[in-house]
């Protein structure tokens, strides 16, 4: 979705830019005695990988492919500007979505002939199994879950429940909806909390009539956006393996991080994405 490209990439090089600045100062060594680091050491870790193989560089061009058919494959509409996206060239334009160009670039990677191994393509069905498939059916169980709160009415009920939530100002509710989802997805998997809470955010929204999206959107950046705990997301357990960082120090230093992304998250859709996605407060959109 190019708007959510346009919305998110300033946000994310905010919120780096603060993270870095915090953890700079907070872990930067106390001796300046930079005199046994060599100076060339990157360099040589970078010789030391090798020569570019040719699967590698074939890899690399199918994952710009990737990302540039995903980036526009529909139309990009910045104000009066409108570039039409590529899909639009077919005559069923709605059948092609991001599933279809992933599974696209992989049918290729299964095609092309490796160089290295005689007979054998770039990508083989052994390497194929080897791919955490639970994973993959934890997305569809949380996308079969939104569907059934959909269907069957139930979000809508909750969200005629949250009804008296209408008296607060908007950004309230913003703010409100970034720290529950930033600290309930430090013990919940993000993926099964987003999927269950945005049908009912969204037959909230619908109750009293604004816009779903100034909802939607800051649960699921803040489902990301804990920073407390090992389990919360796959780069803090990714990090704790490391064995050099304790758990109270990620809980120490991530409750403010946590904070901080509440915070960013809430102005930048207050002030950024109703301007991007044209988000008028008080105003059902006729899609809805």
């Amino acid at each position: 979705m190019p708007s959510g490209f346009l919305f998110a990439f300033p946000v994310s090089v905010v919120f780096f830019i603060i993270i870095w600045t915090y953890l700079y100062f907070l872990f930067k060594p106390k001796d300046k005695n930079w005199e046994n680091i060599k100076v060339d050491s990157f360099r040589q870790q970078y010789k030391s990988l090798g020569v570019v193989t040719f699967e590698q560089k074939i890899v690399f061009v199918v994952f710009i492919l990737v990302a540039v058919l995903w980036l526009f494959r529909s139309d990009i509409i910045i104000g009066n500007f409108r570039l039409p996206g590529w899909s639009a060239l077919f005559s069923y334009p709605e059948y092609l979505n991001d599933g279809t160009v992933a599974i696209f670039a992989s049918i290729i990677l299964f095609i092309i002939p490796a160089k290295s191994k005689k007979g054998k393509s770039i990508m083989d069905w052994e390497t194929a199994k080897g791919i955490p498939w639970n994973i993959v059916l934890l997305f569809g169980g949380g996308f079969a879950l939104a569907s059934g709160f959909k269907e069957s009415e139930l979000s809508m009920w909750f969200g005629n429940q949250l009804s008296f939530v209408e008296n607060y100002h908007p950004i309230i509710i913003i703010a409100t909806i970034c720290f529950m989802m930033t600290f309930l997805t430090e013990l919940t998997s993000n993926t099964a909390t987003t999927e269950m809470l945005l049908p009912i955010l969204a037959g909230l929204s619908v109750s009293i009539e604004i816009n779903p999206l100034l909802f939607m959107l800051p649960a699921t950046l803040s489902a990301s956006m804990a920073f407390m705990l090992p389990v919360a997301t796959p780069p803090n357990a990714i990090v704790f393996g490391s064995g050099r960082i304790q758990v109270m120090d990620m809980a120490r230093n991530g409750l403010l991080l946590n904070l901080i992304g509440v915070i960013i998250i809430t102005l930048a859709i207050w002030f950024l994405g109703r301007y991007i996605f044209n988000i008028a407060p008080g105003v059902l959109p006729i899609w809805v």
